[in-house]
């Protein structure tokens, strides 16, 4: 294997073009870091195209997890540490990547879940969107359904925020009129959050049937057509000078809040 040294080198170039999303689109494939994150995608039956490797620079965490990639006898690049630092966003040094097949799922009335969907409709902040797919992997949820000019789940930063369970978690795409439809045939309780909110967060039923949470925008909040879908509007407590929270933050509580009451019902919420 030689290593490649050049930022110019056509292939590098492919990759490097990922950070954008409109190449990402595409190619249909993204670029993924860090040896938990590959191996999120090894345990989850990710498609990966290519691993991008700097040998020189490697942990023993990325070497070891480097051995296990090579066990299942995928195209390999080595390059540089300069020509691997040309392909990442990351501020602190890594040296394992690999470029992974994006994973969607369409919105149909075939769309099940057991638990809780997380329904994110204009959600502009990559960062939030990693946090949420984590958040909702950790309580045991299905997954996150994305509508309207959603930011890229396999952004960079939603990719490294969610610790590798962009693999685990179902991503749905779907219009805005076809998740209406979707989630008024769905049987699920539908529960939205606002400050607005006629109950508190806490008082909401999200054992005795699957729920679908939806979350509003990061700048508008729920729009009027979401609150209309909802069986209930709840809202979080504030009791300092603020009257809202990141949507992220506001997202885990309502998801753990969920995850209590299936605990306690000792229900898995299958309907």
């Amino acid at each position: 294997m030689v290593m490649i040294t050049s930022r110019a080198n056509e292939r590098v170039k492919q990759i490097r073009a990922l950070k954008n999303r409109r190449d990402r689109d595409e190619s249909g494939t993204f670029f993924a870091e860090g040896a938990r994150v590959l191996q999120a995608a090894l345990e989850t039956g990710a498609v990966i195209d290519l691993v991008v490797f700097a040998p020189d620079r490697l942990s023993p965490e990325e070497d070891a997890a480097l051995r296990g990639l090579m066990e299942r006898h995928l195209p390999f690049l080595e390059v540089s540490a300069d020509v691997y630092d040309s392909l990442t966003f990351r501020e602190e040094s890594q040296s394992l990547g690999a470029v992974v097949r994006q994973r969607w799922e369409t919105l149909s009335l075939d769309t099940k879940g057991h638990r809780c969907w997380v329904a994110l409709q204009d959600i502009q902040h990559p960062g939030n969107l990693g946090a949420i797919i984590r958040t909702s992997d950790a309580i045991g949820g299905d997954g996150v359904i994305l509508s309207g000019r959603a930011t890229d789940p396999y952004h960079p930063i939603a990719v490294r925020g969610s610790l590798g369970t962009v693999f685990s978690q179902r991503i749905v795409r779907a219009a805005p009129a076809d998740f209406a439809r979707w989630v008024r045939d769905s049987g699920y309780g539908v529960v939205g959050t606002s400050p607005a909110g006629e109950k508190d967060y806490r008082k909401a039923d999200y054992a005795s049937r699957p729920v679908v949470l939806i979350m509003g925008s990061e700048r508008a909040g729920l729009s009027r057509e979401q609150k209309a879908l909802c069986d209930a509007v709840v809202r979080i407590p504030m009791a300092g000078y603020v009257d809202s929270l990141n949507l992220s933050v506001a997202s885990a509580l309502v998801l753990y809040e969920v995850l209590r009451q299936v605990e306690r019902s000792g229900s898995s919420a299958s309907g």
